[in-house]
Order: structure tokens, then sequence, then C-alpha cells
């Protein structure tokens, strides 16, 4: 799952809990633990709920803040690279254009001696 889905997913969840409603989805622990058991401790869980996805959410935007900034900073190797080794050809080009040049000038001189 991808993570701007799995943002959404908890988003909407946080939202289901907040309201009051049951999710659709419940986590691992939650599938574990008896319906007996979760009827019980609803109203302190779903606080402690709310407050472990806010947690997760944040830990996932921080994650993907470090991604953004790993790509941006990768972005940027790649243009400085590719500008570096396009300046590098168009000189070789501008070399060999001049190279070119001289010679038909001596070519020219030869042909008019």
């Amino acid at each position: 799952m991808d993570v701007e889905a799995e943002i959404l997913n908890l988003r909407r969840r946080m939202q289901a809990l907040e309201a009051g409603a049951p999710s659709d989805q419940r986590d691992d622990e939650l599938d574990a633990v008896p319906e007996s058991t979760l009827e019980s401790e609803r109203p302190g869980r779903g606080k402690a709920t709310v407050a472990e996805l806010q947690r997760e959410m944040a830990d996932d935007l921080e994650a993907l803040s470090v991604e953004i900034t790993g790509l941006r900073w990768q972005a940027n190797d790649y243009y400085a690279s590719g500008h570096s080794q396009l300046l590098d050809r168009l000189d070789d080009i501008r070399s060999g254009l001049h190279h070119l040049d001289l010679k038909l000038d001596q070519l020219l001189r030869k042909d008019a001696v």
C-alpha cells in the first residue's frame, strides 16, 4: 500500500473513531481481543486509539517529508550532473567545429595557391 493511501485510510479511521462510529477496518491487535473486552473498554480505548492514530499519522507524515526531501536532493544531483555533462558535450562540439573551421581554411588556402 502506498503512503498516500495509508494516510487516507488512517485519517478515515480516525474520523470514524472521533465520531463514535466503529471503523470498517480494525487493527490486527483489535481483532485478537474478544468483543466483550472491546465493549467494556470502548470509551477509554477509543481515546487511546485516536491518540495512537494521530501519532501514527504524525510519524507517517514525517517519513513522507524525509522521503520528499531525499527525492529533492536526488533530483538536484541528477540535474547538476546532467547540466555538467551537457556543458562538456557543448564544449566538445564547439572545439570540434573550431578545428573543422581551421582545417577548412587550411584546405582553401592550399587550393588557392
